[in-house]
Formats: structure tokens, C-alpha cells, sequence
């Protein structure tokens, strides 16, 4: 036994970096690459070198092999990674040799694909369904993203640490990772799902350490497995970020205008927080929260009667997304920007009076719970409420308020459950919004709506068939004129003369609806794939 490990441990010296690289690969029962971590005592100093005395007396893993072009051939450079632990963080190294003339080091923003590129990708949940993804590029621009087995979610950002080094053997990467930013059970031994690539951008060329068949059906059962991660220390992870804004705008005054006097002032204060009730459950909550360094949407004209959707990008709804999604058709059930967006009422006004209107609705306090248990339970609870939104309207002689947007409270229950080895997902969503409306002119907003929703997704024949089916449900209720604003709106048109299926009713104070989907189809394992699917809708649905 002693002399196969022996055997097996293959080390080779490279003067220049002095990192023993095991050449082997060591596999589980069913074909899964293993990594085997260690604890260590001493961290680390991030700078990107390598010459710390953990990563020069641990063994480090090499041979990757290239998916793109040539899937199965020899990578064009070689490339190491090793990966350490102590009680609150993982430690990553990754270095990549090469003609250090021909690494690209193109520049970009954060989670911007530029250059040649490293990662790790640590599914710790060891669900097979989702992945923490830390990348580098050799400009050292950090790139952090969510990897699914369909597609990935570039809004999550983790805080996290990361340096680049150039040498000439090519450049190294290291990385440090709370263990605060990941989410995986109590268990003793730990085992996660591990996905180390490399990408050389001159010969657009992806190397893995555990190759992900292009033809796979889903990429997360393909990766390999982390081992040796035990004893973490079962803490409270507790993070407080308060602020204080404050904000002077000058410009020149109007006279006519009573709120245009040469000067704006505001200021603000708040509190952010994050609260890890376990290793695999976290609370996420948000006082009088400020969104003030969130990347603005990009310019949209848009020329149609329909509603445009942005893509959210605030912190506190970004947490925990994947848990809480529920598509159906491509769009959300439940749209997260409607949570502190532009009052939904805007008064009239005559000729000589001016108008001062809040930008948005602001959000008094949220909190959130997100997180999945060790058998495959995920649960994500969120709930949001915005204060009541005044106006001012005034002249040269008068001022007066209105109110623009109630009080209003929002919910989303979101449950999911892996069973069969994750090979049949079961899960169902519940949102309700409610209004505390009391003037005459809000009374077209509807004063409560609730959306629900089930969804089954099940694979066979080793996950190259699955089937996946949906149905929802939507419920509304407010004073007729909600409810006749709802039928008449672009998005039913129930007066339309061509709908002889559809009654336009002004004296209705509710609207119902349902929809769903069903998709079956070969997802993978060979060189075709197909799909069939089909929607339905009615014309009462409406998500929020």
C-alpha cells in the first residue's frame, strides 16, 4: 500500500517556484477527481507570490486537461492548484505557467471576461445544482459568480480577497475566501463539489481540472470533490455595516419655483447586516437602506405600452437569489424592483404650480432568511416594507401634500426539495403584497395581490432526460377602479373589440389567473439534443 502511494505521488522541482506538483489523478468509486485539502496554522499574505511556507511544503495537483477546442487533449501550458483551510477561511493558489510575453493582461470591470483567466468553483451545498465561483484574471480583476447547471448569475458579490503575481514562468493567482461567504452543512467531514479551470485567451482555450464534457447535462454533476475539510468550528457569523450620508446640491435658484430655492440638503443614516443562524443558513436584513454605489441601469428608450424590466443589482435582494427564483416563460413570478421603486401615482397640477415628487419609495426595513439544509431542504423567506411617499405641490402663494405611495408590505416564501440524489427537485413559491391605501385618488392601485406557484423538475436515464413542469397562480383585489385599470392595461386589453373570449367588467373587485408550463427534453450525453415545450396562460394572470 505504502509503495502504490509512493508510486502514485509523482513530485516535480521547478527551481524558479520550488512547488511540489502532483502529477496523478485520484478518483472516487464512481469516476468523481478528488483534491484532497489540508489544515493549515499559519495563513497565508495574499500578494499573489507563492512564497509563503504552506504552499511550499504542501503537495500541489496538476494535470489539467483542455475541454476547449480539443476536448480530452493535453492542455498547451501546465497549470497547479492547490487549496488550504483553517477555521474561518479557504486558501486558493492556482499557478499558471507560460511565456510570461504572451499572457494577456487586458483589464476590465469586475466580473468582466478579459484576458487569461483562473477560477475555483465550490459547490459546499454538494447538491450538484449550484457553485461559488472565484476568479482572477491576470490583471488581477476579481470576477464572482453563482454556477448552475443553466447558466450562471454574475449579481452575487461576495467579499473575498484576491492578488495576482507575474513572474517568468508565466503568473500566479491567490485567493482568500471566508468561510462566512459560503453555505454548507454541520457535518463533521465535509465533502464539496470542486471546479478548478484555467483560460488562455490567445489560443481561446479552457483547461479543467476535472474535465466537464461539453455534452454533459448538467455541468455540477461533472465536477470533481473537495475531501478533507473537518472539525469547522460551528460560530455565529455576525456583520454590521452602518452608514451616514449626507448631501449638498447647489444650483440656481427660481423664483417662481418655491422648491428650487439655490440649494438641496438631505442626509441620511442606516444599518446593514448579515446574521449566519448556521453553517447553512443565513439572515440578511437592511435598515433605511442606501443604494447610492449600486451600478446604474444602463439608458432604454422604450417606444411600446409595455413595461420594461431591469435586472436587479441592489445587495440585499442579490443574496440568496438562486434560492428565491421562480421563472416562468423567462420572467420572474415576483419582480424585486417594484421594492423601492418610483411612486406609482402622479398628481395633476395646474399651470402656475410646480411639482416635488420623491425619486423612489424608501424602503423602511427588510430582512431575509436563505439557505439549505444538509437532506436537500432550501428555503429562502424574505420580507420588505416601504413607507408611505408624500409629495409636495406648490406656488407662489400656496403648498400643499398629497400622497403618491401607501404604506405597502411585501412577502416571498420560496421552498425547494432534492430527493432521488437530486435527480427530482419538488418546490413551490408564495408572494403576497399588501397596501395600506386611504385617500380616494390611490384607490387604482389594487389594495392586496397574491402569486403562487409549483414546480417539478426530474431527470432519468443518467440526467440525459428530464421533464419540467410549472403551474402558477395569481389573485387580486381592490376597489373596481384597480381592478378595471388591470383589465384595460397593456398587458390584457380587455376592451379590445377582436377578444370575443374576454368580458371587460368596471364594477369587478377582483382578477384571477393561471398559467404554467411543460417542458420535456434530452439535455445532453451524446451529439443532439432536444426539447419540447409548451405555455399557457390566462388573460387574469399578473405577477408581481
Amino acid at each position: 500500500m505504502v509503495s502504490r502511494l509512493l508510486l502514485a505521488i509523482l513530485t516535480l522541482t521547478m527551481a524558479s517556484h520550488a512547488i511540489p506538483i502532483d502529477t496523478t489523478r485520484v478518483y472516487t468509486d464512481d469516476g468523481k477527481r478528488i483534491f484532497q485539502t489540508q489544515k493549515l496554522k499559519q495563513a497565508p499574505t495574499i500578494d499573489g507570490r507563492l512564497n509563503d511556507a504552506c504552499w511550499q511544503n504542501s503537495v500541489w495537483s496538476g494535470n489539467y486537461t483542455q475541454q476547449i477546442p480539443m476536448e480530452g487533449a493535453p492542455p498547451t501550458a501546465e497549470t497547479a492548484l492547490n487549496i488550504l483551510y483553517d477555521d474561518h477561511n479557504i486558501y486558493v493558489a492556482i499557478r499558471a505557467f507560460d511565456d510570461p510575453d504572451k499572457v494577456d493582461r487586458s483589464a476590465s470591470r469586475r466580473d468582466g471576461f478579459s484576458g487569461d483567466i483562473v477560477g475555483v468553483c465550490f459547490d459546499s451545498y454538494f447538491d450538484h445544482r449550484s457553485g461559488f465561483e472565484f476568479n482572477l484574471t491576470a490583471a488581477g480583476t476579481k470576477i464572482d459568480l453563482i454556477l448552475m447547471n443553466r447558466g450562471i448569475d454574475r449579481n452575487w458579490n461576495p467579499v473575498w480577497e484576491g492578488k495576482v503575481s507575474h513572474d517568468d514562468r508565466g503568473w500566479s493567482a491567490e485567493m482568500r475566501i471566508p468561510l462566512s461567504q459560503l453555505r454548507y452543512d454541520g457535518d463533521e467531514q465535509q465533502i464539496w463539489g470542486l471546479h478548478a479551470w484555467r483560460w488562455i485567451n490567445r489560443n481561446q482555450e479552457e483547461d479543467q481540472w476535472a474535465l466537464i464534457p461539453r455534452d454533459t447535462p448538467g455541468r455540477l454533476y461533472d465536477i470533481g470533490e473537495l475531501h478533507g475539510i473537518q472539525n469547522l468550528p460551528k460560530h455565529r457569523r455576525i456583520e454590521l455595516l452602518p452608514y451616514v450620508r449626507g448631501k449638498l446640491h447647489t444650483f440656481d435658484a427660481d423664483k417662481d419655483n418655491p422648491f428650487t430655492n439655490g440649494r438641496d440638503l438631505n442626509a441620511a443614516l442606516g444599518l446593514n447586516g448579515k446574521i449566519g443562524l448556521s453553517s447553512d443558513f443565513t439572515m440578511d436584513f437592511t435598515l433605511n437602506p442606501d443604494f447610492g454605489q449600486v451600478e446604474a441601469d444602463p439608458a432604454n428608450l422604450n417606444l411600446s405600452a409595455f413595461e420594461t424590466f431591469f435586472s436587479e443589482k441592489r445587495p440585499f435582494f442579490l443574496e440568496g437569489k438562486n434560492i428565491m427564483d421562480f421563472e416562468l416563460g423567462g420572467s420572474e413570478l415576483f419582480y424585486s424592483r417594484r421594492i423601492g421603486a418610483k411612486p406609482a401615482y402622479s398628481p395633476d397640477t395646474e399651470d402656475n404650480e410646480y411639482l416635488d415628487t420623491p425619486q423612489n419609495t424608501s424602503i423602511l426595513g427588510a430582512v431575509k432568511m436563505t439557505g439549505k439544509s444538509r437532506n436537500g431542504l432550501s428555503i429562502g423567506i424574505m420580507e420588505s416594507v416601504t413607507g408611505k411617499e408624500k409629495a409636495r405641490i406648490g406656488s407662489r402663494t400656496d403648498e400643499r401634500e398629497i400622497t403618491v405611495s401607501p404604506l405597502t408590505n411585501y412577502l416571498v416564501t420560496r421552498v425547494q426539495k432534492n430527493i432521488n440524489d437530486s435527480n427530482t427537485m419538488i418546490g413551490g413559491i408564495l408572494t403576497a403584497t399588501h397596501r395600506d391605501i386611504q385617500q380616494n385618488h390611490l384607490l387604482e392601485l389594487p389594495d392586496q395581490a397574491w402569486t403562487g406557484g409549483l414546480d417539478v423538475l426530474h431527470y432519468w436515464h443518467d440526467k440525459t432526460y428530464y421533464i419540467d413542469g410549472k403551474a402558477v397562480f395569481s389573485h387580486i383585489d381592490g376597489n373596481p377602479l384597480a381592478i378595471l385599470e388591470r383589465q384595460t392595461s397593456s398587458a390584457r386589453y380587455y376592451q379590445r373589440p377582436d377578444a370575443d373570449y374576454l368580458s371587460l367588467d368596471s364594477s369587478r373587485t377582483d382578477l384571477s389567473g393561471t398559467g404554467g408550463e411543460l417542458e420535456i427534453g434530452k439535455g445532453g450525453n451524446g451529439n443532439w439534443r432536444f426539447e419540447l415545450e409548451s405555455q399557457w396562460r390566462t388573460p387574469g394572470l399578473e405577477s408581481q
